[in-house]
């Protein structure tokens, strides 16, 4: 009689490094995944905390006392913000352009004046929690 040839004892071991490389693959997978996801949620903080800070940037330039204005144009005054889970206050770059008006009255003369303002028209930020710098408003040229 002819020995019977197992056909397992040819193959030991070929299971488990069969198993050691899905799970290296798998685990190569499952990081890429975890990673992408991280930046992903990082990028939607990033941007959640813009739209933030841009509303309380547009509320405190549009809700300002003319005395305010003044005091950020001509520097003796500058507005200060505090982003959300931060304690120390982010002081505001404040942009103040003139800007001239011109009344025409063609049915009187006299009522002719250009009028010369001065307003903040640019507030400026940056922190590196916001990703660099946020601007509201523009320079009127």
């Amino acid at each position: 009689m002819k020995p019977i040839i197992s056909s397992k004892s040819n193959q030991k071991g070929v299971g488990l490094l069969e198993a050691l490389i899905a799970v290296a693959l798998s685990s190569i997978v499952i990081l890429g995944a975890v990673y992408s996801t991280g930046r992903m949620l990082k990028s939607q903080q990033q941007n959640n905390l813009q739209y933030i800070v841009i509303n309380e940037l547009r509320t405190k330039l549009q809700s300002a006392t003319v005395e305010q204005k003044e005091a950020w144009c001509t520097g003796t005054s500058h507005p200060t913000i505090t982003l959300p889970n931060e304690t120390e206050a982010i002081e505001i770059t404040v942009t103040c352009e003139s800007i001239e008006v011109t009344v025409n009255n063609a049915a009187n003369p006299t009522y002719n004046k250009t009028i010369t303002e001065k307003q903040p028209i640019k507030f400026e930020i940056e922190s590196a929690s916001l990703g660099g710098k946020v601007t509201v408003g523009e320079a009127l040229k």
